[in-house]
């Protein structure tokens, strides 16, 4: 269960994106905090990051191609894997089955947003 003080960080992240962007339309589709210890990192849905640590590629890669449509969704743009590329590039001892996250949340309702099937088999 991700602490209160990530579902913290990330309330804060969504407003800020929700003032950021409102009167226009490029506000991200999902948001999510996840953490390893004292780490914590929130992040977005977006284009596949560069650069991608290789044991977070490892995986993506059984599923397809990075940017490429696999069970519904672009693989790598997801916004754990995102996340948890920024957690693995600061300590890359971490493993990917130890990170911690929040609910994914959809910043223009607020709606928390299921796993997709590329992040559950890669994540759990």
């Amino acid at each position: 269960m991700a602490s209160e003080i990530l579902k913290r960080k990330l309330r804060v992240f969504s407003q800020h994106l929700f003032f950021k962007y409102r009167r226009t339309n490029k506000l991200p589709a999902t948001i999510i905090g996840a953490e390893h210890k004292e780490i914590k990192k929130v992040n977005h849905s977006g284009k596949v990051p560069n650069p991608m640590c290789s044991k977070l590629e490892n995986e993506l890669v059984k599923i397809a191609q990075l940017g490429t449509k696999a069970n519904g969704n672009y693989v790598g743009c997801c916004c754990e894997v995102r996340v948890s590329n920024e957690i693995i590039q600061i300590r890359n001892s971490v493993p990917i089955s130890a990170i911690i996250f929040t609910d994914a949340i959809r910043p223009r309702t607020g709606q928390v947003i299921r796993r997709c099937q590329n992040c559950r088999s890669v994540f759990g």
